[in-house]
């Protein structure tokens, strides 16, 4: 839904007098305003249950790529306004799909760039759609109102980008890897302030015109400042307040795909109710019966696996398009069509000054301004274009003729443009780590940490960077840090139980190889290293049985040999430890330990 859906006044379908409600009350309250209150225990919920990349697929694939559905359905099963926009409903499917398989045969990024900055827009346009419906139930219809509302949602979602380090990263390594320059970190100081300064402006004159209507007697509809204050809420809360850009991309998610999907259900049921030449598509799903709701909700969810296949809620995470390219990607990238249609066509299919979606809605014509019929123009319809057209094949110019700056140089740049940018500083203390680099690495890991506190492989990356530089007890920390918020780990849990062997405190290690055998029970490495920290803690018959089950998964194993040795020799067997240790350097001549357990074995046998 768009910005163009002004002057509205739909009627409740439950009663015949109009109100400041869609649906009423309870229903406009539960679906459309204040549905976050229900999102956000949910996932909190479900987060600690499922991995929260699977729900970011399912939720971003089923709902994000899903919802585009009831837009289509819109589009193409109302026979008025196919025959009206038949050009845009069928000579653009088709070009998009030719310049998204285009893009895909020759791996450019700059259409998943595009979908990303859109889709942004799309939810804040959204949001101004309600309000102005909202806003039209108590006949409020004045254009310095419309655009004050318009400015707003703008405004405000643009200013929790900007105060959100994770978004801005996620757009502009979106940009960087299309082929976008080189933004200069000053630009990115600059433009915060002026986009503050032009925030709080508008928002003083958002409260001056709503003061002024008041007092002329037209005050706005108190539903529409509802809607305002818990979407730009929710939206900070998404956006700025959690730390994890994927959680907060999933809430925002559903909620904007719960407001689209009923509202989507409302205004087809109402063609249908009034008998609007409805189609018989329409006939067959819009009818009343939850038989033909479950229907819908189906065709929803199933146009959604979509997405979940393709992996479109990847979109939302930048660092897996930077790392890998992924056998799937092709179509990934042909799929972004769905998103583009879907934007695009949201842009004309609501609007107000059409006689079809007047009276869908409800809206008697007396209602329209006429204002909005100049935005029908074909020179205005062109121009919006040129802001798709023009930074899409720029882009994907300069990426296929290799303008696109080096990886190091773009995350170098972003550690200055958005200095408490985790996962700048993350992948820029990697590359300094690849190079050798490494107090720069430690500085950038530290960082990394520093503005995410439980990220679990910076801890561990760092704790690495610390052991090569032989800082081993700072080391330590930090894996154990690591361990500590992602048990799972096992890369982690073995670096740590190695390290502890090193700092000579078995006990310490004998519980994070213990920890690490539930997991890897066949892994000789881990074997040995537990027969190690037994050793030393003099747990002979338990060492023992480690380093025969090292010799079994790892017949030639110098070194379980040597400590098998050592038990015997510890035993009084001077024979067999003798024998053991020439097993352990016949395998490998270079076992120090070896080689000196069997010096000391022949004095001790009178050699």
């Amino acid at each position: 839904m768009r910005s163009e859906i002004q002057g509205t006044e739909l009627l409740n379908p439950l009663s015949a007098h109009r109100n400041l409600w869609i649906l009423g009350p309870k229903r406009d309250l539960i679906f459309f305003i204040l549905t976050p209150l229900f999102i956000i225990p949910l996932i909190f919920a479900v987060k600690d249950r499922l991995p929260l990349e699977t729900l970011g697929i399912c939720v971003l694939g089923f709902g994000g790529f899903g919802h585009h559905l009831p837009g289509f359905i819109r589009a193409y099963s109302d026979r008025n306004l196919f025959k009206q926009y038949k050009l845009r409903f069928t000579v653009i499917p088709l070009l998009l799909i030719l310049v998204c398989g285009f893009y895909s045969f020759l791996n450019l990024n700059a259409l998943i760039c595009a979908t990303v900055a859109w889709g942004t827009w799309h939810g804040a346009m959204q949001i101004n759609g309600f309000m102005r419906i909202y806003d039209s139930k108590v006949k409020s219809f004045r254009p310095v109102t419309a655009r004050l509302d318009w400015l707003m949602c703008l405004t405000w979602f643009g200013l929790a980008i900007l105060h959100s380090p994770a978004k801005q990263f996620s757009l502009v390594t979106q940009f960087y890897a299309s082929g976008g320059f080189l933004i200069p970190p000053h630009a990115f100081i600059l433009f915060r302030q002026f986009w503050g300064v032009s925030t709080l402006l508008i928002t003083c004159l958002f409260l001056i015109n709503l003061f002024q209507q008041w007092k002329a007697g037209h005050s706005p509809s108190p539903v529409k400042l509802l809607t305002l204050a818990s979407s730009f809420a929710f939206w900070w809360f998404c956006t700025v307040t959690l730390n994890n850009l994927l959680l907060g991309v999933i809430m925002w998610e559903i909620f904007h795909d719960v407001q689209y999907d009923v509202l989507v259900w409302l205004f087809q049921r109402q063609r249908v109710d009034k008998s609007l030449n409805v189609s018989p598509v329409e006939k067959m799903l819009f009818l009343p019966g939850w038989e033909r709701l479950a229907c819908y909700s189906v065709l929803v969810l199933a146009y959604g696996y979509i997405g979940v296949v393709t992996s479109f809620g990847d979109l939302n995470m930048p660092e897996k398009f930077m790392l890998a390219n992924g056998s799937t990607q092709w179509i990934f990238r042909v799929t972004l069509a769905s998103a583009l249609l879907h934007f695009y066509y949201d842009g004309f299919i609501w609007r107000i000054r059409e006689k079809s979606i007047r009276q869908g809605l409800g809206v008697q014509d007396e209602q329209v301004q006429s204002a909005e019929t100049r935005r029908g123009s074909f020179a205005w319809h062109g121009w919006k274009w040129a802001f798709f057209i023009i930074p899409v094949g720029y882009l994907g110019f300069a990426q296929h003729r290799g303008w696109t700056a080096n990886f190091e140089s773009q995350m170098l740049n972003l550690t200055k443009a958005i200095p408490d940018s985790w996962l700048a500083h993350f992948f820029t203390g990697t590359s300094y780590s690849e190079r050798g680099l490494l107090d720069s690495a430690e500085v950038h890991y530290g960082l990394a940490i520093k503005y995410k506190p439980d990220f679990a492989v910076g801890h561990l990356f760092l704790g690495d960077i610390l052991y090569k530089k032989g800082d081993l007890r700072e080391a330590a920390e930090h894996y154990q840090r690591s361990v500590d918020l992602d048990p799972s780990d096992m890369v982690g849990r073995k670096s740590l139980a190695f390290l502890y062997l090193k700092l000579d405190q078995p006990f310490l290690a004998t519980g994070q190889f213990q920890a690490a055998l539930k997991s890897e029970p066949e892994n000789p490495d881990l074997t040995f290293g537990m027969a190690s920290s037994l050793l030393k803690q003099n747990r002979i018959e338990e060492a023992e049985e480690y380093a025969k089950k090292t010799l079994q998964l790892s017949p030639n194993h110098s070194g379980a040999l040597n400590y098998l040795g050592m038990i015997q020799d510890a035993r009084g067997n001077a024979s067999i430890a003798t024998a053991y240790y020439q097993k352990a350097l016949a395998l490998d001549s270079t076992n120090a330990s070896a080689r000196q357990n069997l010096s000391d074995a022949k004095v001790k046998s009178g050699f």
